[in-house]
């Protein structure tokens, strides 16, 4: 009997943290991203967004908070997706700099990507694979509090 409320627990483990990590997305997000990617943005790699920081280019981190704290793109501002249809004239207040958005995967840096386009910024790059792209790569990262909600751009 206790083999078997030990194996039961175990089997329940397994399922809770399977249904955790495969439901990331609801079909409405999944509808976003898919428009997002087909409104023409500038997607790059690793490498090429090492370019685009190499030039001076502005990064971008749509995370959220718990997120960024555990580690970002060295230098990376942080401004959370959900307040950047607020707060990106305040944020980000020259269209014609390039920026380089990034979130974990690409998704919400997609939308965040295509919302700055329809806003008017000129220069808009979202990294493809996002930061679990970056550390894939093996690339140096931060970790540690943001100076605040879209502060940090050296001006």
């Amino acid at each position: 009997m206790r083999r078997l409320i030990n194996t039961l627990i175990k089997v329940s483990f397994v399922v809770l943290i399977l249904t955790n990590f495969t439901w990331a997305a609801t079909p409405l997000s999944d509808e976003r991203v898919k428009e997002a990617q087909q409104c023409g943005i500038n997607v790059v790699d690793v490498k090429g967004a090492k370019e685009l920081i190499a030039k001076g280019a502005i990064i971008v981190d749509v995370r959220e908070y718990p997120e960024y704290i555990d580690g970002h793109i060295p230098s990376a501002i942080w401004a959370p997706r959900g307040l950047m249809d607020f707060q990106a004239y305040n944020w980000l207040p020259d269209k014609e700099k390039t920026y380089l958005i990034y979130c974990k995967t690409g998704g919400r840096g997609s939308i965040v990507a295509c919302d700055l386009k329809k806003l008017g910024y000129k220069n808009i790059y979202n990294l493809k694979g996002g930061f679990e792209a970056w550390q894939q790569a093996k690339e140096a990262i931060e970790k540690g509090e943001p100076q605040g909600m879209g502060k940090g751009i050296k001006k």
